[in-house]
């Protein structure tokens, strides 16, 4: 997988500087084009994630409602964090950070229901005392 990964970025690196000095605005493409295939080549292993997150929650014995919770977090902040670096890598820092800031208001109306769950369990382990 990482020798995969290597590939992908030293074409890139080869293909980029040639085509930065032809057409730059083919390069930025071809930048992007080369982070969605590492984003597409790393998918595949989301699935090893995901089982993981499953067996944690199932030997913890927690809902597993916390956990796709979690898995939705994770996947909007990384999917966050791509489309700003590719607005970043286009010379769109301000939209970049829009990009970020809207991600991180997704990631917190996301994390409400388990900010709710951690409130009542302080609230009834304040009344028990």
């Amino acid at each position: 997988m990482i020798f995969k990964l290597l590939g992908i970025a030293a074409a890139e690196i080869v293909i980029y500087a040639l085509l930065r000095r032809i057409r730059p605005e083919f390069a930025v493409l071809s930048e992007i084009a080369a982070a969605a295939l590492v984003f597409f080549t790393v998918a595949g292993e989301l699935g090893s994630v995901k089982a993981f997150f499953e067996e944690t929650v199932n030997a913890s014995g927690t809902g597993s409602a916390y956990a796709g919770i979690l898995l939705k977090i994770l996947g909007t902040a990384l999917i966050t964090q791509f489309a700003a670096d590719a607005a970043r890598d286009s010379g769109q820092s301000a939209l970049a950070e829009k990009i970020e800031f809207a991600g991180k208001l997704l990631m917190l109306s996301l994390a409400l229901p388990v900010l709710k769950a951690v409130l009542q369990l302080i609230t009834s382990l304040s009344n028990g005392l």
